[in-house]
Formats: structure tokens, C-alpha cells, sequence
């Protein structure tokens, strides 16, 4: 197996994480607002 120098699966598994445990506090509106401002690049997640 070759050593890779960036793992596609690992840093989007992080995202997700990130995400999930922002929204989890949030109301639906607080989330689609945050979510708009990740799409139009308000907000960085990496």
C-alpha cells in the first residue's frame, strides 16, 4: 500500500464532524443561514 500525503476520506470525515457538531445547537433557520455563508465563502471550515 503506498503512503499518501493527503487522505480525501480523513479531511472530509473532519468536515463532517465540524459540522455536525456546529449545527447540533443550532435552530433550522441558524443553520441554513450557516450554511449559506460556508457556500458563498463567508465562513472557512478547514
Amino acid at each position: 500500500m503506498t503512503k499518501k500525503s493527503f487522505d480525501t476520506v480523513k479531511y472530509f470525515r473532519q468536515i463532517k464532524e465540524k459540522l455536525a457538531e456546529k449545527l447540533s445547537t443550532m435552530t433550522l433557520e441558524e443553520q441554513k443561514e450557516y450554511l449559506r455563508k460556508i457556500r458563498e465563502g463567508e465562513i472557512k471550515l478547514a
